[in-house]
């Protein structure tokens, strides 16, 4: 786990500065429904036992069937913590990370239909590792361009300032001096974890410590990002990772059985 931030056990809801009541939320989480490498019954128990986040959210790419299914498994399980359902939407300008919908969004529209679909279900639209390269992610032209449109539909409810990826760390000074000088938008942190490990590797710090809670506080700008990037050479590793882990999950779904072996 090089280059990872160890988790410090720190009770739900509670900082470990100052002892002010804040929750931690991470709302940026891949499953096997996408490019993860765990299962929903995996992951839901890991982030039980292993983390103290408060909310987070399955946000597997141009699907949301995942994040139902875990919607469902947690509310019988008795978890402590909630969970909100989401997508990572790739539009033609790049990434969006979509919280608090019911309803997929179509991959490849223009960046503004999308930010539209997402207001029509009352969701957030959060910019994923901005102006980051080599990985679809939303330009510097267009943060400005969505910035300066007259439709307040068009506009960003947040952006994702820590992201302790490859593509999170590329380009992060430059991407925090934009929102600090121009953009002014909540900054939040999340891990885009694709393995067990990476999950609350970065997080947003929020007031309270429910899914609503979190929701207002982008809403009133009181979040704030938190965490530490990965390393290369873990950053390596894990592609090595999901690799295997959709070859087995191939063969499990052919398997007429459906039988792991």
């Amino acid at each position: 786990m090089s280059g990872i931030t160890p988790l410090g056990g720190t009770p739900r809801g509670v900082t470990p500065r100052g002892g002010d009541r804040r929750g931690k939320a991470d709302m940026h989480l891949h499953t096997l429904y996408s490019d993860g490498t765990a299962d929903i019954q995996g992951l839901l128990d890991h982030v039980e036992t292993a983390t103290d986040l408060d909310v987070v959210a399955i946000t597997d790419h141009e699907r949301i069937d995942g994040a139902l299914r875990a919607r469902e498994i947690h509310a019988a399980g008795g978890y402590s913590y909630e969970v909100v359902v989401g997508e990572e939407i790739t539009t033609r300008r790049g990434h969006l990370l979509a919280l608090f919908i019911e309803e997929r969004i179509p991959a490849l529209r223009p960046v503004t239909e999308t930010l539209e679909r997402i207001r029509d279900q009352g969701g957030l639209a959060i910019a994923t590792h901005p102006m980051a390269p080599l990985t679809p992610s939303l330009g510097r032209r267009t943060l400005l361009r969505l910035h300066h449109d007259p439709d307040p539909r068009h506009h960003l409810d947040a952006i994702e300032i820590m992201n302790p990826s490859a593509a999170g760390r590329s380009r992060q000074l430059e991407r925090h001096h934009l929102n600090e000088r121009v953009l002014h938008l909540p900054g939040v942190g999340n891990s885009d974890a694709h393995v067990l490990e990476h999950v609350a590797s970065a997080w947003t710090w929020f007031p309270g410590a429910t899914a609503e809670d979190y929701r207002r506080a982008v809403h009133e700008h009181a979040v704030e990002a938190d965490g530490e990037h990965w390393s290369h050479w873990h950053n390596v590793t894990v592609y090595g990772r999901q690799l295997a882990a959709k070859a087995r999950h191939l063969r499990h779904t052919l398997r007429p059985t459906g039988e792991w072996r």
